[in-house]
């Protein structure tokens, strides 16, 4: 009679039996699969940024003045840029540093990005929403015959260099030839380890997003001054951004001419011979 012994992995029973060992064939494709899923399954729209990311870079570009809200852009993050915070960030993060220099409270409403066709992009409160729109734009894009890219473009040594691409690791790399003698059990372990892995860096990316964002609307008191991020998609070429506010004595905006980052998303054009 064979022994028979069930090993409890999570929410996972698997029992097996004492057969014989598996083919060389068998276990080469079984810890193959293992490696290849290892790199796919850990989600790297999930991943921050490592800790050697270059810091961000201060632009410090005032809006349009006005009496009742002084603003400014205090930087741009930008897909592994300087300061980026997320391994693939399918975003952009205006940061800004908004001051009501008035003597009665003042609410920012509403922030709006406006690309070269007129079209108005809304900030974003959502990180994987704002994903969705950057590479349904990207598609837009390139539909139309327009060159994009996701990270820098020739023209925007203002904002700096991005940061190289950062290749995953390997959890198995060093065991793999353990896991050929017990694929059937590390399988289900690792599967669980990749679940948890994405479940806690998901959480971790909107932790951090809520704690940079501009909530809207924004109540600022006489005097006090905020410094937080508006995230908007990868628009390209974005022509100006504009914040609209109110107080007891009615509403107006403010706005900022981003003519200075017109090859934001724009690809550099093929050198001539």
């Amino acid at each position: 009679m064979p022994l028979c012994k069930a090993y409890t992995i999570g929410v996972n029973t698997v029992a097996f039996s004492r057969v014989k060992p598996l083919s060389t064939f068998v276990m080469t494709v079984l810890v193959a699969a293992a490696l290849c899923a290892q790199a796919g399954c850990v989600a790297s729209k999930y991943r921050l940024a490592k800790q050697n990311t270059p810091p961000v870079h201060r632009l410090d570009v005032a809006f349009s003045p006005t009496a009742s809200l002084q603003s400014s852009l205090t930087a741009l993050i930008i897909d592994r840029g300087p300061g980026s915070w997320k391994r693939e960030a399918l975003w952009d993060e205006y940061v800004l540093t908004v001051t009501n220099p008035g003597e009665q409270r003042l609410t920012i409403e509403s922030a709006s990005l406006l690309d070269p066709a007129d079209t108005a992009y809304a900030a974003g409160t959502d990180p994987w929403a704002l994903e969705k729109q950057s590479r349904m734009l990207e598609k837009q894009y390139r539909a139309r015959g327009q060159a994009f890219v996701r990270s820098v473009g020739p023209g925007m040594l203002i904002v700096g260099a991005g940061a190289a691409p950062i290749a995953a690791g390997g959890v198995f790399s060093a065991g793999a030839a353990a896991a050929a003698t017990a694929v059937v059990i590390v399988l289900p372990v690792y599967y669980l380890s990749v679940v948890g892995i994405n479940h806690h860096n998901k959480k971790a990316v909107v932790a951090e997003f809520t704690r940079r964002r501009l909530p809207l609307p924004l109540a600022l008191a006489p005097g006090e001054t905020q410094t937080l991020s508006v995230f908007f998609p990868m628009v390209r070429s974005p022509r100006s951004l504009t914040l609209q506010w109110s107080n007891d004595a009615g509403h107006g905006s403010c706005a900022l001419s981003l003519d200075f980052l017109k090859a934001l998303h724009v690809p550099a054009a093929p050198s001539k011979p």
